[in-house]
Parts: C-alpha cells; structure tokens; sequence
C-alpha cells in the first residue's frame, strides 16, 4: 500500500483572543485593509481569488507598490481561474514592482481539464502576521457600491488580530508553498483522510468565547462542512445562513430540515435577480417548497448581488471564503474562522440580519406554492443539471 502523503493542516486550535470586526461594503473594508496595508512594518500577504482590472486594482497597486517602496516583503496569490480578468499588462505591471512577488494558483493547461476544476477560492490579507481580514473580498469594482452602484455586489470582510492572525498567516505559508509548485498534478494530494474531520469536529473550545480558523481543500470529507453540519444539529433555538450560491449538499440540506423539524427557527438569505450564476439561483429555488413545508423562512436579496457566506447556529458562526455549496465543497481551497460565545460579533450578526430580511424580498409561502407549471420545470432542470452535473465530474476525477 503507497505512503499516504503529507496531510496539510486544515484546522488550528481554539483561540481566547477573539476580538472580530465585521465591516460590510467594500467601501466599508477597503479602506480599513489600505489603512492596514499603509501601516505594515515588515509583511503583507494576499490570498485572492477575484482581481481584474479597474480602479480597485489601481488603488491596491498603489498602496501594494508604497509598501513595497518602504521596503515591505509583499506576496500576492492570485487564482488563475478566478482572476482570468486581470490582464497579461496587469500582471506585468504587479511582478515588475520591486518587493513585490505574484504567484498564480494553478495555472490553467490546455488538455488537462480536470485538473483546473481545483481553484483557491479563498480571501485572505494578513498584515504583520498580527493583523488579518478574511471574508468575501475581491479585487474587482463590482466590491464597491461608489463605483457600481446596482450592479455592485454586497459583501463583508472580518478582522481577526493575535494568535487568530498568526494562523492565518499559517494557512497562507501552505497556500503559497503549494502555488509555487506550479499547476496541480494529479488528485491524490487533494484526498483527506476521515481523521482529519474528526479532529476538526470533536476539538470543542474548553472557555467561550474562543475562535479558530479552518479550512478545505475539497472532496467529500470537508473540515469546513462537517462541523458546521455538527453545529446546526446541535442548535436549539436559530440557524442562520446566507449564501450567494444556495446548491447545498445533500448533508447540508438534510441538517437545515432536521434543525425546522425540531423547532429551530431557521432562516435563509439567498440571491435575488441579481446574480452572477442566474442558472444556480434557479436550481436551489427547486428547493425551497422542500423546506418551506418545513417551516424554513427563505430571504430572496433583490436590490443588489449577495456574495457575503455565513452561518450561524445560537452562540456558534463561522465567515470566510465557503459558500456551503456542492461546488466549493467539491473542489476549492476554502478558509472560514469560528467564533464560539463571542458576543460582540454575534449581535453585528444579528444586526446584519435583520437589516437584509428587512431590505429583502420575503418568500411568501402561499405566493410560491401557485407559481405556474413553466417556472417550476426550469427550477428542476436547473437542480437536475446542476446535481448530476458535479456528481459526474467527481467519478471522472476519481473522488
């Protein structure tokens, strides 16, 4: 039997120094990352899925290309995939400023399609290993309402300081190491091995409040997913969950049924029209009688694309780059923090909620039981495609 390979880490310990910020609106947190950015003394380090050309790429390269002036080591990980919109001059530009270094994560190869299904999804900066922002961030203008006005997207990015930091700073080390690599050869390295979600599902803080980061790197056996599915068993009186992609597995789907079955008051806050992906927004509404029957109150956003991912379950949440969708759980690297009793946080959160329901289109049970026959079809053609179409990319690479 071969050697099973080096097993990264995926999930850190429990952490007492829990102070978070939550910022929503990208003219909210850019500023307050730049202003970081602006103070580093020795590092900045960016993990990003999403950077393309325009005015927010102008102001980071900026403020990337001061630092680096003042003679700050500067790394930048970009997704190929996610970054296809940053342009060749672009990238050249970044990798000629001094003090500056760009890594590309998995560069996409012709003829070795299912190879470029393994994306870094994740959003990360962290500033002197003791200051770090995780969340739903890109480089791109669509993050700014000033900017984009409607078509802008709404999202959020939290600060985490201390030993959280240092971890983060951690995680990035093995995303860094991995990119520099060059593209991802084969799935094997991608295989967790059942222990490690055990681990990460069994260690329980032994004094709330406390915070750890965790993260994913695809397949079946997902630190990120198991022990939210964990948690939400365990909730008695709220589930809360916003996701911009609502396609959950089939675990996910049946916790969040489970937890309204039991009484838990479970809300959902999903995608309106606005939306990146229309096709995925039409396969996850193939589910909402499902669990509208069940007592589950599902929030449509209209007025803008939601691309913020968190979820809570009574004193437990969990935000970052996971949008607890097939997809990410298929194939992405994915980082999230935990908090566990943290109070501060968890009123933001609930201030956040209630702020979006009132903004956003409730889905009225009586209203969405009429919808006419032709809707109702798509919505189940979308949900079949979209199913059968992961479930067979993951036989085709062997997971």
């Amino acid at each position: 039997m071969p050697a099973r390979p080096h097993a990264p880490q995926l999930h850190w310990p429990w952490r007492q120094d829990t102070n978070a910020v939550l910022s929503v609106e990208g003219d909210v947190f850019f500023p307050a990352i730049l202003e970081a950015v602006a103070e580093a003394r020795q590092r900045i380090d960016l993990e990003i899925y999403m950077c393309s050309g325009g005015e927010v790429f102008e102001q980071w390269l900026a403020a990337l290309s001061a630092a680096a002036a003042r003679g700050i080591q500067v790394r930048m990980l970009i997704d190929d995939a996610g970054s296809e919109q940053l342009s060749a001059a672009d990238r050249d530009r970044l990798q000629q400023v001094d003090g500056i270094t760009l890594r590309v994560f998995n560069p996409i190869r012709f003829g070795h399609p299912s190879q470029a299904l393994i994306r870094d999804h994740r959003k990360l900066v962290v500033v002197d290993g003791e200051r770090a922002w995780t969340g739903g961030m890109g480089l791109d203008d669509h993050y700014s309402q000033q900017l984009s006005g409607d078509q802008s997207w709404l999202d959020a990015m939290v600060q985490c300081e201390g030993q959280l930091a240092a971890d983060w700073q951690e995680l990035f080390e093995q995303a860094w190491a991995l990119a520099g690599r060059g593209p991802i050869k084969g799935a094997y390295r991608w295989r967790l091995y059942r222990q490690h979600i055990r681990q990460a599902v069994q260690e329980r803080p032994q004094h709330a409040p406390a915070a750890r980061v965790i993260g994913a790197r695809g397949g079946r056996r997902n630190p990120i997913l198991h022990v939210a599915l964990q948690r939400l068993d365990q909730a008695q009186q709220q589930i809360w969950l916003c996701t911009p992609y609502f396609l959950p597995p089939r675990l996910l789907m049946r916790a969040l049924e489970r937890a309204a079955l039991r009484g838990v008051k479970v809300h959902l806050m999903l995608c309106g029209p606005h939306s990146d992906h229309p096709p995925l927004r039409y396969a996850g509404q193939h589910l909402y009688q499902r669990l509208i029957d069940m007592g589950v109150e599902i929030y449509e956003y209209d007025r803008r694309f939601i691309h913020l991912k968190a979820i809570r379950a009574d004193q437990w949440c969990s935000l970052g780059s996971f949008n607890f969708d097939r997809w990410n759980s298929s194939w992405n690297l994915e980082a999230n923090a935990e908090w566990d009793g943290e109070p501060a946080l968890l009123a933001d959160l609930d201030r956040l909620q209630q702020q979006l329901e009132h903004e956003a289109m409730y889905v009225d049970p009586r209203r969405w039981e009429l919808r006419n026959l032709r809707i109702q079809t798509q919505q189940a053609l979308m949900y079949w495609v979209g199913t059968r179409g992961i479930k067979l990319l993951r036989r085709w690479r062997g997971d």
